[in-house]
């Protein structure tokens, strides 16, 4: 079976090719320009079958995605309160300016802070998740002395 573009070059080619286009020469012409066309609008109403299965598809995903969410969340929206994360305040060595910064930053690897003042590198971790350099933060304050 020939390809749509295969028939769209053939139908040229009869175009191009003879300069003397008699009424039967036309007809032919109109009939493999319609069963083109034909082809074209089956191809068409494929397409847009599968995107409509394809809509379905995704909406159902959704829909049980919703599900999971509210199971796993307790019915709950989740949302991130920032008032629950630490936040670590120090002064910079360099320029004493007070720097605070999420303190759920520091567990990542490989992290470098540095002071958005004087640009000097304040705080960085190496890849195995150990401080080289630990500041003294304000609750370290809150602490009992170890006696």
């Amino acid at each position: 079976m020939k390809s749509i573009n295969e028939k769209i070059a053939y139908l040229r080619g009869i175009i191009d090719g003879d300069t003397s286009l008699e009424e039967e020469r036309i007809r032919f012409l109109f009939e493999q320009v319609m069963l083109v066309l034909e082809e074209l609008a089956k191809d068409l109403e494929s397409v847009v079958k599968i995107q409509e299965e394809l809509e379905d598809y995704v909406q159902e995903i959704d829909f049980d995605l919703m599900h999971f969410e509210d199971d796993f969340y307790d019915g709950e929206e989740w949302e991130e309160d920032d008032s629950e994360m630490p936040v670590i305040e120090f002064e910079c060595p360099q320029c004493a300016e007070l720097l605070a910064f999420d303190g759920d930053f520091l567990l990542g690897q490989g992290v470098q802070i540095t002071c958005p003042h004087c640009g000097a590198v304040v705080m960085e971790t190496d890849d195995s998740d150990e401080f080289e350099e630990l500041p003294r933060a304000d609750w370290d304050e809150d602490l009992p002395d170890e006696e």
